[in-house]
C-alpha cells in the first residue's frame, strides 16, 4: 500500500511537470507496480524541447535530493530501518554484512569501495547476479553512446530535415537515403557487441553458479542432495521400490500423503493458541489498568513507594515513573476485613531486579485468603475476556478456560493422526522427495530418465527448500498438469493483451468533469470541496492505477499455482516470463504505437498518400517520452527505494503496535523479501527500450545509462544492508533475463528494416535484414551450446570436488587424477611382476603356444584373388610422409620467414591467451571469461569463512523435513508480558499444563504497553526451529 501511494505521489509530480504524454500503461513501477498517466489517454503528446526536458529534470532532481537527505538523517537514527543486516540475531553470523561507519557522510567511501562479491558471500546468488545484470545494461548503454553518438548525431543533425531541438537528434530528421548506410553499419557493430555481451555473461553465469553450488556451503545442504519427482505412478510410490530404482546412493525418501484432517486440526490449534495468548494479554493489561486506577485514586489497601527504575537492554527508553507496591489481601472489587500484610514484594517490571517472593525469583504464591486467579483482586469475573463460540451454540464462555480445554483436546487428536501418517495409512500424493548421499548422486538422478512413460516420474527440481514447496501443486496428475498449463497460458495471453481496458476505465476518473456531465447521478461530486475534488481527480487515479498494475504479478503468481508449478522459485520464474511479456507489450509496444499514431493521425487524414513519410518521422519522435520516463525511474523512483518510508512507519512509528510479543518480535526480525519475478522484467524492459531506440534516438542511451547507474547504487545498498537473502533461487533468473534482453535487439533490427523500407533505402535494408538472420543464428547456437549447462552441474567438476576432499592437490584434482589410486595401482603391478605374471603383448583370445588344431585364421589370399597392395605398404607411406613433414618443419624453423611471422604474431596473445598469465589486463579478461573467469578462479574467490560453514541438522528437523507443513509444525509456544502484580506468573503456570508458555524478557510498561527483549533468547525460543534452518 505504501508503494502504491508513493507511485501516486510520483505520478502527480509527473502530471504537474507536464509529463502526461501516454496512456495508463506507461511506466513500470517499483517491485511490480507501474507508475501511470491517466490525464491524457486520448490525446498523448510528446514534447521535444530542451526546456521541457530540463523542467522535468529539475523538480525530479529536487525530489531525489530531499529523499537522499532524509535517508542520510534516518540512517543516523534508525538502524533497524537502514542497516538491519549488520546486527539482527536472526541472521547467521556468516551472512551478516560488514557494518559501515555510523557518521553522517563517512560511510559513503567505504560503501563505494565495497565490492559486489560481498553480496554473493553474505546474501544470495540472486542479488549478486541482479546487480551484475544492471551493470551489464549500463555497460551496453555506455558503449552504445561511444559507438553511436560520434557517428549518428552528425548524421541526424545535418540529415536534411526540418525538425527542431530533441527531434533533430532522431532518425526522422534524415532525408538523404545514402546517409542511412551509417545506421546499417553501426547496427552490425553495436548489436554484435550486445550478442557478445550476452554470450560472455552466459559463460560467466555458468562458471559462478558451478563454483558456488559445488562449494561446501551449498553442496552439504539437504536441499542440494534432494530431488523432487512429480507425477509418480502409484505402483512406484514405495520407499523400497524407489531405492531399487536409484540404487544404493539413496539416503532418505519422503513420500507425502494426504493430510486434510490433520491440516484442519493444526490450523484450529494455532488459532486457539492465538486466541488464548490474546486473552491472557488482555487479562494482564486490564488488571494492570485497574491497579493503576486504584493507585491513582489512593486505594487504602495499596501502599505506594516511589522508586527509580533501572533501564532495560532492549533499546527502550527508561520510564519516567515507577512504583513499588505492597499488595494487601483485600480486593478493591469485593472488600473484606483487613488482613496482615503479605510478605510478597512485587517490584516494578521496568527494574532489572527480580520479583522477590517467598519461594525465590519469579515464583508466585497468592496471599492465603485469595482463592483462584490473582487478577480477581483487581477486575471482576464479568470483565475477564470472553467470546461466543459456535461449538457452544453461541453461549458466552470464558476465553481463557475455553481455549485451554480446547488445546487439551486437540493435542491427542493431532498426535494420533501424525502416528497414522508415519505408519503410511493416508493415501499417498503422486510425488516423492529423494535424498541422495552426495550432491553428485542427486545430479545424476536429476539428469536421468526415471520412467519409461511420458510425463511420468518427472525430475522436477534439485535443490528444493521445504518452505518453498507449493503443496497444492503436488496433487495434480500428469494429464491435469498439461490441461492446466495450456489454460493458464491462454489466460495470461488474454490478460496481457486486454489489460489496457481496466486501466483506461480507472484512469478516466481523472477527467471528472466529463464523467459528471455524462453520468448524471454523479453530479453531486462537483459540489464537494475543492481540496477533496482535487484529491479525487489528482491523487486517486494515480494510486488506483498503481495498485491496479501492482496486482498484475500477483495474478500471475496465482496462475502459476493453478498451473501446478511446484516451488516458489519456479513460480517467480513463471512470473518473470509472463510479466516481461506484459511489460514489452503494454508498457513499450502499445505506448510507442499509440503515441506515434496519434502524432501522425491528423496529417494522415489530410493526405493519406503520405503515410510512409509520416510514419518514418513519427516513430522516432515517440522516443521523447522515454527520455522523461528514464529520468523518472532513475531519480524519483530510485530515491523512493532508498528512502524506505514504509520501513520507517513499520519499525519506528508502529514498532510496538499490537499487544502480542510474538508478532512484535516477528515483525522486528522479518526482512523485506524481493520478488525477483516482478523486479527483473521491469529493468529488462528498460534495457529493451534503450536498445530498441539506440539507433533511432541515440540520446536515450545516455539517459538510460545514468538511470541504471542510480538503480545499481540503490539496489547495492538495499541488498547489502536491508533486503532479505531468502528465498535463494540460486541464480535461475539471470540467464532468462539475458535471453530476454535480446528482444530489444530483434525489435531494433525489425524497426530499422521497416524504417529503411519506409524511406526507400533498400541497400541498408538488405544489410540489416542479413543482420536479423545473423542474430537468429547466433541466438540458436547459444541456446544449443549453453542451455544444458544453465541448470545442471557437470559430472567432471563433481568428481574434482570429491578428489579435493580426498586430499588430492588442486592440480591433480583438476586433471581428475587420484594420487592414492596411482600409488595403489603401482603396488599392484609390482606384485604381479613378482608373482611371474608378465604381459605377453597378446590382447585377444588367441594363444600362439596352443596346439589346438581347430584354430581359424580366416580366409587367405591366393593368386586367384583380386590384386592387393603388398603387405607393409601403408606403413612405408606413413613413414615417408612423417619424414617429409619433419624436414619441411625443420627448414621452416631455420628460415627467416618463421622469425618474421613470429614478430608479427600479435593476435595469438589476444585470441588464445595462456591461462598462466599472471596479471592479465582488463581487455584480455573481458574477451576471455572462459579463461580468466573459469570455475577454478571463481572457486578460489569464495572466502574461507563461507567454505568452513558446517551444516548440521537435528534428527527431529530432518525426520519431517519434506513432510507436509502440518507434520512439521510444532505445538505453539505462548509469550506473555510480565506484570508487577504476579498475574503473568500464575497464568504461565496454568497455561503450562496444556501448552508451552513463558513470561521472560517481556513486560508491561507504566503506560500499559507491551515491551520485549527483541534480541533475547526467548525470542529465538518462540520462533519455529525450521524457520532458521538452512535447508
Amino acid at each position: 500500500m505504501t508503494d502504491a501511494v508513493l507511485d501516486g505521489v510520483v505520478w502527480v509530480l509527473k502530471r504537474e511537470l507536464g509529463l502526461n504524454t501516454t496512456d495508463p500503461r506507461t511506466g513500470s513501477a517499483r517491485d511490480g507496480s507501474t507508475s501511470t498517466n491517466a490525464k491524457k489517454i486520448t490525446n498523448p503528446t510528446n514534447t521535444s524541447s530542451f526546456a521541457a526536458l530540463f523542467s522535468t529534470l529539475v523538480p525530479v532532481l529536487i525530489y531525489a535530493v530531499v529523499c537522499l537527505c532524509l535517508f542520510v538523517v534516518g540512517r543516523k537514527f534508525f538502524p533497524r530501518v537502514y542497516y538491519p543486516r549488520t546486527f539482527l540475531s536472526s541472521i547467521a553470523p556468516h551472512e551478516r554484512s560488514k557494518a559501515l561507519p555510523d557518521g553522517w557522510v563517512n560511510w559513503i567511501i567505504p560503501f563505494w569501495k565495497t565490492p559486489d562479491i560481498e553480496i554473493l558471500n553474505h546474501a544470495s546468488l540472486d542479488g549478486f547476479l541482479f546487480l551484475r545484470y544492471i551493470k551489464m545494461l549500463t555497460v551496453i548503454c555506455l558503449v552504445g553512446c561511444c559507438m553511436t553518438w560520434p557517428i549518428l548525431f552528425p548524421v541526424h543533425i545535418y540529415g536534411g530535415g526540418d525538425s527542431k531541438e530533441l527531434d533533430m537528434l532522431t532518425f526522422g530528421n534524415v532525408k538523404h537515403k545514402s546517409w542511412l548506410w551509417a545506421h546499417a553499419l553501426v547496427a552490425w557493430a553495436y548489436f554484435g557487441f550486445i550478442l557478445y555481451m550476452v554470450a560472455r555473461e552466459s559463460v560467466y553465469f555458468i562458471n559462478i553458479r558451478q563454483a558456488y553450488l559445488l562449494s561446501p556451503h551449498y553442496a552439504n545442504r539437504l536441499s542440494s542432495r534432494t530431488v523432487l519427482f512429480t507425477c509418480v505412478p502409484n505402483q512406484v510410490l514405495d520407499e523400497k521400490k524407489l531405492r531399487r530404482v536409484f540404487g544404493d546412493t539413496v539416503k532418505n525418501v519422503w513420500i507425502p500423503r494426504e493430510t486434510d484432517d490433520l491440516d484442519e486440526l493444526v490450523k484450529e490449534r494455532e488459532q486457539t493458541a492465538d486466541r488464548l495468548e490474546k486473552a491472557e494479554i488482555q487479562l494482564i493489561k486490564k488488571a494492570t489498568a485497574a491497579y493503576k486506577k486504584a493507585v491513582k485514586n489512593g486505594h487504602p489497601d495499596v501502599e505506594v513507594r516511589s522508586q527509580t527504575p533501572s533501564p532495560r537492554g532492549s533499546g527502550e527508553k527508561t520510564e519516567s515513573k515507577a512504583v513499588d507496591v505492597t499488595v494487601r489481601s483485600t480486593s478493591p472489587i469485593s472488600p473484606s476485613p483487613p488482613q496482615s500484610e503479605s510478605p510478597d514484594a512485587i517490584t516494578s517490571p521496568t527494574s532489572t531486579a527480580t520479583f522477590t517472593t517467598s519461594e525465590g525469583p519469579y515464583a508466585y504464591n497468592p496471599p492465603p485468603d485469595i482463592n483462584g486467579s490473582v487478577a480477581a483482586q483487581w477486575i471482576p469475573a464479568s470483565q475477564r475476556p470472553s467470546h461466543r463460540p459456535i461449538a457452544n451454540y453461541g453461549r458466552r464462555v470464558d476465553t481463557i478456560k475455553w481455549t485451554r480445554n480446547q488445546l487439551k483436546k486437540l493435542a491427542p487428536e493431532i498426535n494420533k493422526l501424525r502416528r497414522e501418517y508415519r505408519k503410511g495409512k493416508p493415501r499417498p500424493i503422486p510425488a516423492a522427495f529423494v535424498e541422495f548421499q552426495t550432491q553428485s548422486d542427486a545430479q545424476l538422478a536429476y539428469q536421468t530418465l526415471a520412467h519409461h512413460r511420458a510425463n511420468h516420474m518427472k525430475a522436477e527440481i534439485v535443490g528444493i527448500v521445504p518452505e518453498e514447496i507449493v503443496w497444492n501443486s503436488m496433487y495434480f496428475p500428469w494429464w491435469q498438469r498439461i490441461i492446466r498449463r495450456f489454460v493458464i497460458q491462454g489466460v495470461v495471453v488474454v490478460m496481457v493483451i486486454f489489460w489496457a481496458l481496466p486501466a483506461a476505465i480507472v484512469g478516466s476518473i481523472s477527467n471528472i468533469t466529463y464523467l459528471t456531465s455524462t453520468l448524471k447521478f454523479l453530479a453531486w461530486i462537483n459540489d464537494l470541496p475543492t481540496v477533496i475534488l482535487g484529491l479525487i481527480t489528482g491523487l486517486l487515479p494515480a494510486v488506483a492505477l498503481a495498485m491496479l498494475m501492482a496486482i498484475v504479478p500477483m495474478i500471475m503468481r496465482a496462475c502459476a499455482r493453478q498451473a501446478g508449478v511446484a516451488t516458489q522459485s519456479r513460480i517467480e520464474l513463471f512470473v518473470q516470463n509472463s510479466y516481461f511479456l506484459f511489460q514489452v507489450i503494454q508498457v513499450f509496444l502499445i505506448t510507442t504505437l499509440t503515441s506515434s499514431a496519434s502524432t501522425a493521425v491528423g496529417a494522415l487524414i489530410k493526405d493519406p498518400m503520405s503515410i510512409r513519410k509520416l510514419l518514418s518521422s513519427a516513430l522516432p519522435k515517440a522516443s521523447n517520452f522515454y527520455i522523461s520516463y528514464f529520468i523518472l525511474q532513475g531519480l524519483a523512483l530510485s530515491a523512493s527505494r532508498i528512502l524506505h518510508l514504509g520501513g520507517v512507519v513499520r519499525h519506528q512509528i508502529m514498532r510496538w503496535t499490537g499487544a502480542r510479543p510474538r508478532l512484535i518480535a516477528r515483525r522486528y526480525h522479518r526482512l523485506r523479501k524481493i520478488h525477483w519475478g516482478s523486479v527483473f522484467p521491469m529493468f529488462t524492459n528498460m534495457g529493451v527500450i534503450a536498445i530498441a531506440y539506440s539507433l533511432i534516438a541515440p540520446l536515450i542511451l545516455g539517459v538510460a545509462a545514468l538511470c541504471l547507474s542510480l538503480v545499481y547504487l540503490t539496489y547495492k545498498y538495499n541488498l547489502l544492508y536491508i533486503y532479505s537473502s531468502s528465498p535463494d533461487s540460486r541464480g535461475i533468473f539471470y540467464p532468462r533475463a539475458l535471453k530476454q534482453t535480446l528482444t530489444g535487439v530483434y525489435l531494433a533490427e525489425i524497426c530499422l528494416v521497416g524504417l529503411f523500407g519506409l524511406k526507400g533505402a533498400f541497400g541498408p535494408l538488405v544489410i540489416t535484414f542479413g543482420l536479423v538472420i545473423f542474430t537468429t543464428l547466433i541466438h540458436v547456437s547459444l541456446n544449443q551450446a549453453l542451455s544444458p549447462l544453465l541448470f545442471n552441474l557437470p559430472r567432471t567438476l563433481a568428481v574434482e570436488e570429491e578428489l579435493r576432499r580426498a586430499g588430492n592437490p588442486p592440480f591433480l584434482a583438476a586433471n581428475l587424477v587420484d594420487q592414492n589410486e596411482h600409488l595403489s595401482s603401482t603396488e599392484a603391478e609390482a606384485s604381479k611382476l613378482e608373482d611371474g605374471d608378465t604381459n605377453t603383448g597378446y590382447d585377444s583370445d588367441f594363444d600362439p603356444s596352443s596346439n589346438t588344431p581347430d584354430v581359424n585364421h580366416g580366409a587367405q589370399n591366393t593368386r586367384l584373388s583380386p590384386i592387393s597392395a603388398p603387405e607393409g605398404t601403408d606403413r612405408v607411406v606413413n613413414m615417408s610422409l612423417q619424414k617429409l613433414r619433419s624436414m619441411v618443419k625443420s627448414r621452416y624453423k631455420s628460415s627467416a620467414l618463421a622469425s618474421l611471422i613470429a614478430s608479427m604474431d600479435f593476435w595469438s596473445y589476444w585470441i588464445t591467451p595462456s591461462p598462466l598469465i599472471q596479471k592479465p589486463n582488463f581487455i584480455l579478461k573481458f574477451l576471455h571469461p572462459e579463461v580468466f573467469a573459469d570455475y577454478h578462479i571463481l572457486r578460489d574467490m569464495i572466502p574461507q569463512e563461507v567454505k568452513d560453514v558446517d551444516v548440521q541438522y537435528e534428527e527431529g528437523v530432518l525426520r519431517d523435513a519434506y513432510s507436509p507443513p502440518s507434520m512439521r509444525v510444532r505445538s505453539p509456544r505462548l509469550w506473555l508480558p510480565r506484570d508487577g502484580l504476579g498475574i503473568s506468573a500464575q497464568e504461565v503456570r496454568h497455561c503450562g499444563m496444556v501448552v508451552e508458555c513463558t513470561d521472560e524478557e517481556v513486560w508491561v510498561n507504566e503506560r500499559g504497553q507491551t515491551r520485549a527483549e527483541l534480541e533475547g533468547g526467548t525470542e529465538a525460543w518462540v520462533t519455529p526451529a525450521w524457520e532458521r534452518v538452512r535447508f
